[in-house]
């Protein structure tokens, strides 16, 4: 694995997000075996093509697909990149949270949303500390629906949660050693 800033930089982009999540066991894993499907460039480099998927993926045309979904579908609908967390919080433009609460306590989160126009709306919230208890997934719904989010998906949170821009953490880690070393990351280009 790699820290965000780490693949920024390798990767020359002006900013990211922590993106899916990766095998951790007992708080001590090194972000280098994912958890889910990685799909870079059209190709499936993680996970099975034939078994389900909670997704985060954009397609050639820049679609945020969200949503549980087998490699081999997000692959034949175009995906290009994707990662694994969820759940999804919107879909299609109705709010996962209708029927029932998601819940999920307060905890630093990281979502990646679209709206209807095509703009991608990353979200990052502190949390763990004393100016951000956290967000529970209801609360991200929330502020997705305020932005006009049509389709939104819950990223890998915790202490992976990191938004850096221009060299600069627009948010803090709340990983108690600094920044978490991650299997994959949202780049801005």
């Amino acid at each position: 694995g790699m820290t965000v800033n780490e693949m920024i930089e390798y990767y020359d982009a002006v900013g990211g997000t922590n993106a899916g999540g990766f095998y951790d066991p007992n708080g001590n894993g090194t972000g280098g075996v994912p958890d889910g499907i990685v799909i870079y460039e059209g190709e499936l480099l993680w996970g099975n093509l034939n078994s389900y998927y909670s997704l985060a993926g954009i397609d050639k045309d820049g679609l945020l697909h969200v949503g549980k979904i087998t490699a081999k579908a997000a692959l034949d609908r175009g995906v290009q990149y994707a990662a694994s967390y969820g759940p999804a919080l919107i879909v299609n433009g109705i709010p996962q949270n209708e029927k029932r609460a998601l819940g999920g306590g307060l905890n630093p989160r990281t979502a990646i949303g679209q709206r209807d126009d095509g703009a991608i709306l990353l979200l990052v919230v502190n949390g763990r500390s004393v100016d951000s208890l956290g967000a529970t997934l209801d609360d991200l719904v929330e502020v997705f629906l305020e932005y006009g989010a049509v389709n939104a998906t819950n990223l890998d949170g915790g202490s992976s949660s990191l938004m850096i821009y221009e060299g600069e953490n627009v948010t803090h880690s709340a990983y108690v050693y600094g920044e978490r070393v991650v299997s994959t990351s949202i780049l801005v280009k």
